[in-house]
């Protein structure tokens, strides 16, 4: 009896820990994923208003030239 308890305490040790490890690693994972999505959406948000102030900015150039071409 003693001959099978040493070897399956080993084995439900290294099973336990197994398990521990691969639930943590898929923890740490979810984490990462969830502030990489953040950070892309954080990303577009910026591009989006990005994209705005330089069609801004090209509407008020282009009114620019037009007064700069009419005065000379």
């Amino acid at each position: 009896m003693k001959e099978i308890v040493l070897p399956l305490g080993i084995i439900l040790i290294l099973t336990v820990g197994a398990a521990v490890g691969f639930i943590s690693c898929f923890r740490l994972h979810r984490a990462a994923m969830s502030e990489y999505r953040e950070a892309t959406e954080r990303t577009a948000r910026n591009q989006e208003q990005l994209n705005t102030q330089l069609t801004e900015l090209t509407t008020r150039v282009a009114a620019i030239e037009q007064m700069l071409r009419s005065v000379g």
